[in-house]
């Protein structure tokens, strides 16, 4: 053997041979090879910001839906209820037994804040639902002519037709609906 190399390994060197020659020669990276691996890490980072800007953009979209049918669902149940169970109807929409206004009765109205609120005969105001129920700068706003704007009334059939529109902070209006309620004591006073 005498510190020989066996030819069968020389030529199949296990640790890669020929690139290690190359690394253990070289001096360095040059300048080159910097700019272009520079430009490369900025084109990834790039394309990430603009993905992840565009995910977050589709996220607030699809969060803002998401709220609007909430809102809107959950006005529908609540007015319908309100209505579905209503005593005596009044001109002005009055309402007799409404839930909170305890006293003589009530109306549907559009606040300036845009939520609905129950006004009383006694010039009370109770909200319909809380304020949390109106995320992002959602309001609701009038579709219908009916007598408080968004609620009339028909005595012959004792059906009520809803209609209103929910619009985000800017005004644009995301949904609308439109619905009718029987009232179960029409023939009650």
């Amino acid at each position: 053997y005498n510190g020989q190399r066996i030819p069968i390994l020389y030529r199949h060197d296990l640790i890669g041979g020929d690139a290690m020659k190359k690394l253990r020669g070289s001096r360095g990276v040059t300048l080159t090879e910097t700019l272009c691996t520079v430009l490369i890490v900025l084109l990834i980072s790039a394309m990430l910001a603009v993905g992840v800007r565009f995910a977050v953009r589709t996220y607030r979209e699809s969060m803002e839906l998401s709220e609007t049918e909430l809102l809107c669902s959950t006005l529908t149940a609540a007015i319908s209820d309100k209505l579905r169970y209503s005593g005596e109807v009044g001109q002005n929409m009055f309402i007799q037994g409404v839930g909170t206004t305890d006293s003589g009765g009530g109306s549907f109205a559009i606040g300036d804040d845009g939520e609905v609120i129950i006004q009383t005969t006694d010039s009370e105001e109770f909200r319909l639902l809380g304020s949390a129920s109106y995320p992002q700068g959602l309001r609701v706003r009038t579709t219908g002519t009916g007598e408080t704007g968004f609620i009339s009334y028909s005595a012959e059939t004792g059906i009520f037709t809803v209609s209103f529109a929910i619009a985000d902070a800017q005004g644009n209006i995301l949904k609308e609906t439109c619905f009718d309620v029987k009232r179960i004591n029409a023939g009650k006073k």
